[in-house]
């Protein structure tokens, strides 16, 4: 006798046979058919022979169709306890409670049974290309870990559980962790000559009832698997949130796991698409020697360790390194750099240090990168000496902007080539303001902190002091201590090319951001890559922009247009045709002084960033000579097009073994106990970022 039952695949139908032998497996069928489906139809054919068109699967107990809804939606506290000696998140598992009654609530598509069923040739089950491969005995799996996988995901779908009880070199066996009363098993075997396995016998359905303890336990839902479920998305994004994998496992699986299990399945996801950690540091300085060879020039500094006792192994400790193209461009970028440093949240500890110049167009320019310990005095002088003595030179003067970090202060103390005349030293405002806050939180403080350090007037300078004195003695009075030319941009002297904060860097990191969980050569590589789509981007800008006639690149093209075509009432008096000195007053402001051959004038803004104020417009035109003459060289378009100039030639194939080890860093992330850290703690700049507050 055979039974034919619906089993709905992804708002399919499908017919699937279910031959019953004896009276067990018919009593099995009549109690998990009850269950499924509110009608129950039963049609028999008599025969002397079973009809030719049958097709039955060799099977050792009852076969049929599984729930397709799950019940009693709910979360509880998840460990995980690997099958078969595979080490545990929680050694203290214990199984739950199981009972041999199905509970499993039926589905609720009604389906109605044809009467004429059993004169239709049968096919196999048809199953659509995205649902995962059926298991059924004859099928055949990649690998055990693929077989295990698609088992565990079936098992979960019916939020059951399964243990290992026969496991060796080329078979296995599993049974329901509940064997005294459920039907439950498979076994499956190795190829004689193929790494594949091949499934033996297997009774898909599980005559016990649903636990409401263990059904919701994400043990069987391990870090693997979950690493094969989030595949595509972390090939997308390598950062792909912890927080957002736990949501979307959740969703799909109806379980909840811990941080610390998502992070784990992240962790392998990335490792099988981007390599072994372990392995990327070895391979590190064959990566580094490729792109030295293929782009002559560019500087690479690997420090590392030797390991007493142990021959040709060092561990690594430092790198360096700075591509031909970036050095080569940053002769025609402003000469202001931004320095900012973001932990790494891979397998291993570390902290990525980037140096981010400006270019003609004021956007960002990479510069170079270290991966180091910590952020400590040695590291950062460790970075600073490298960018001084290969990247920005002795011949060039620069202005190297900051927080107000005490390791960067000792770096700056303790190494000459930052002692050096040629180098200045600015303050990021925003991060003067963030600690200003948090020692004086008022908000009228927080704005006049800004409008103090942002005026490029001295006037408005010393009247903001003042109201920050008039309101808090002890807040002006810490403002005071602070060098004033370090954060005031009247002060500045145009070092800074009006550039207040550390944005250019920390909008690189955030660009970086996916980067920062891979593996350190995966690391290296990927801010290679940036680059090259950086340079061929901007080459082909500048072209573009020469073609259609700029004098410079578009956001200095636009704002030098915006500045011309302005027409203000205005009121000039030239004092000294010969050395340029004039007397300009717009509208009904007061009257301010202004040196063309200087290029300064009384409003601050000429200085603040090189390009010339609305003052200087309106005596250009006063003269009826060009304003082109004004504007720095460090704005041409020639400059922009020169910063691409060079070619960053392709990484050739190199050899990834060498007789030398190189260990990763012994200060292991996962060592740790307990969560991992995903962030670090915000501080008052934090918050207001997250607020979205305006400056």
């Amino acid at each position: 006798m055979q039974a034919k039952v619906p089993v709905h695949v992804t708002g399919w139908s499908i017919w699937e046979l279910w031959p019953i032998h004896d009276e067990r497996t018919w009593r099995h069928f009549f109690r998990i058919a009850t269950n499924e489906y509110e009608e129950l139809h039963i049609y028999l054919e008599v025969s002397a022979t079973p009809p030719q068109n049958l097709t039955f699967h060799e099977t050792d107990g009852v076969e049929g169709p599984s729930s397709s809804r799950r019940n009693n939606r709910q979360s509880f506290q998840n460990h995980e306890t690997p099958d078969s000696g595979e080490e545990s998140d929680d050694p203290d598992y214990e199984q739950g409670f199981c009972s041999d009654v199905d509970t499993t609530t039926r589905d609720g598509n009604d389906e109605t049974v044809d009467p004429t069923w059993a004169n239709v040739e049968l096919e196999e089950p048809y199953v659509l290309d995205s649902e995962p491969q059926r298991i059924e005995v004859g099928a055949i799996y990649p690998s055990f870990d693929a077989l295990k996988e698609a088992v565990a995901r079936e098992n979960i779908r019916q939020f059951r559980q399964f243990q290992s009880v026969d496991k060796r070199a080329r078979s296995w066996k599993a049974v329901c962790i509940c064997p005294t009363v459920c039907t439950w098993h498979i076994q499956a075997a190795e190829g004689m000559h193929s790494t594949k396995w091949k499934v033996k016998k297997y009774q898909p359905h599980h005559s016990c009832r649903e636990d409401p303890v263990t059904s919701r336990d994400d043990k069987i839902l391990t870090a693997k698997l979950i690493a094969s479920e989030i595949a595509p998305k972390v090939k997308v994004d390598p950062d792909y949130s912890i927080k957002l994998i736990m949501s979307d496992i959740y969703e799909k699986f109806d379980i909840r796991v811990s941080y610390k299990k998502a992070w784990n399945g992240r962790l392998i996801a990335l490792e099988r698409k981007f390599g072994n950690w372990e392995a990327s540091y070895n391979e590190l300085p064959m990566l580094l020697e490729a792109i030295q060879f293929s782009n002559p020039g560019t500087v690479v500094h690997l420090q590392s360790q030797l390991q007493v006792g142990v021959p040709d192994t060092s561990e690594f400790r430092r790198v360096f390194w700075s591509f031909k193209a970036s050095i080569d461009g940053f002769r025609f970028c402003l000469p202001v750099v931004s320095v900012d440093g973001t932990h790494l949240y891979g397998k291993y500890k570390g902290v990525l240090l980037v140096a981010v110049a400006m270019n003609a167009n004021r956007e960002i320019f990479p510069l170079a990168y270290a991966v180091v310990e910590s952020e400590n005095a040695d590291s950062w002088s460790w970075f600073f000496s490298w960018i001084m003595r290969d990247v920005v030179g002795s011949h060039r003067s620069v202005c190297i902007i900051s927080d107000r970090h005490a390791r960067i202060e000792s770096a700056f103390r303790s190494l000459p080539e930052l002692r050096s005349p040629q180098v200045s030293k600015r303050y990021c405002l925003r991060h003067i303001r963030s600690n200003f806050m948090t020692k004086f939180r008022n908000a009228d403080l927080k704005k006049l902190c800004w409008q103090a350090g942002s005026t490029p007037t001295e006037q408005e300078f010393h009247e903001c002091m003042q109201q920050i004195r008039g309101l808090n003695e002890s807040a002006f009075l810490y403002l005071n201590e602070i060098p004033v030319e370090m954060w005031a941009l009247c002060y500045d002297d145009g070092k800074r090319y009006g550039i207040l904060t550390t944005n250019l860097s920390e909008s690189f990191n955030n660009v970086l951001k996916g980067c920062r969980t891979l593996p350190i050569t995966a690391l290296v590589q990927a801010t290679f890559d940036k680059v090259v789509q950086l340079f061929a981007d901007r080459r082909n800008a500048g072209i573009m922009w020469d073609q259609a006639g700029f004098l410079y690149p578009k956001n200095i093209w636009n704002a030098v247009l915006e500045r011309s075509q302005r027409r203000y009432q205005t009121t000039i008096v030239p004092h000294n045709f010969t050395t340029g000195i004039y007397s300009v007053a717009i509208t009904s402001h007061d009257p301010v002084t202004i040196d063309l051959t200087r290029q300064e004038c009384g409003c601050g803004y000429w200085k603040q960033n090189g390009l010339p104020c609305v003052h200087a417009y309106a005596v250009c035109r006063f003269l009826k000579i060009s304003v082109d003459g004004l504007i720095p060289a460090v704005y041409s378009l020639n400059a922009y097009i020169r910063t691409y100039a060079s070619d960053i030639m392709p990484i050739n194939n190199y050899v990834r073994e060498t007789q030398h080890t190189l260990l990763p860093p012994t200060n292991n992330r996962s060592a740790r106990a307990g969560r991992p850290q995903r962030t670090r703690f915000p501080n008052e700049m934090d918050l207001r970022a997250t607020r979205r507050e305006d400056e």
